[in-house]
């Protein structure tokens, strides 16, 4: 996948553009729970199975998360708080670019509008 130059990359941080409701941007240290989460649920055969996962994002509307994977790319997982390996491809991942085209997904998917 085609990793963005850092300056872009470097917008999820704290003091990148707003994400539209109901998505919250997760302060340094609140995402520990969702990437424990989603570690416990990504099994062998999962398309983020041994990559590392930051928790930058979550939507209050459903269970989807944004991380920045290990790799430069980023995805929106729907954890299933099953609290146990889940098969694949389970949780349901939508793998993106980078973090514009994370953006363009939250703000287009109808899912993820406000209530």
């Amino acid at each position: 996948m085609r990793q963005e130059p850092a300056t872009v990359l470097a917008m999820d941080s704290q003091t990148g553009p707003d994400l539209p409701e109901p998505w919250d941007r997760l302060e340094p240290g609140q995402g520990a729970g969702f990437e424990r989460e989603a570690a416990t649920e990504i099994g062998p055969g999962h398309e983020l199975s041994g990559h590392r996962l930051t928790a930058i994002a979550r939507c209050q509307g459903c269970d989807d998360v944004a991380f920045r994977v290990d790799d430069g790319t980023y995805a929106i997982v729907h954890l299933t708080w099953a609290r146990r390996q889940e098969p694949a491809p389970w949780p349901e991942t939508q793998r993106l670019d980078g973090y514009m085209a994370l953006q363009g997904a939250i703000e287009t998917d109808p899912q993820h509008k406000e209530p």
